[in-house]
């Protein structure tokens, strides 16, 4: 749905000269814990793309990557996010203002909230085998078992 609506959506802004597509993606697109994460860097990176063909028309593509936003998500998923401590999670209200800003910005990455902004940098620059740790830590935090012994490695 992403790519058919963002190239829809585009078109028309494109005749237009203006407008703004805001994905939603997630920190999750950083980590290597399973089809979510694949997902959410698909997203990720489709948008970037998108925002580097649009340049110079007037449109303008943002990619929305929030941490855990309090929202009915994890409960309707069945996920026990309880182990999760609270200074983890992000207010939706705060988490839309940030995005919308970024998008009247201009800003192609939006990451609300400076510990996840901080976060994703740390990640970035880890080896792959402990963002695989990371993610296998992120799964156990919700029920799950994403262990690969090459991750001992």
């Amino acid at each position: 749905a992403v790519l058919v609506l963002s190239h829809a959506a585009a078109n028309a802004m494109v005749e237009r000269g203006r407008g703004a597509i805001l994905n939603v993606s997630s920190v999750a697109a950083l980590m290597a814990s399973g089809p979510y994460s694949a997902h959410k860097a698909w997203v990720r990176t489709f948008t970037e793309a998108l925002a580097v063909e649009l340049r110079g028309t007037g449109v303008t593509a943002t990619v929305l990557q929030p941490g855990f936003v309090h929202t009915e998500f994890h409960e309707r998923g069945g996920i026990d996010m309880s182990a999760l401590p609270e200074v983890a999670w992000l207010n939706a209200d705060d988490v839309v203002a940030a995005a919308l800003a970024d998008v009247r910005r201009g800003v192609v990455i939006s990451t609300p909230s400076l510990r996840y902004q901080l976060a994703s940098g740390l990640v970035r620059t880890l080896p792959r085998a402990a963002v695989r740790a990371l993610g296998n830590y992120r799964a156990r935090l919700a029920g799950a078992s994403n262990e690969h012994p090459e991750d001992e490695q």
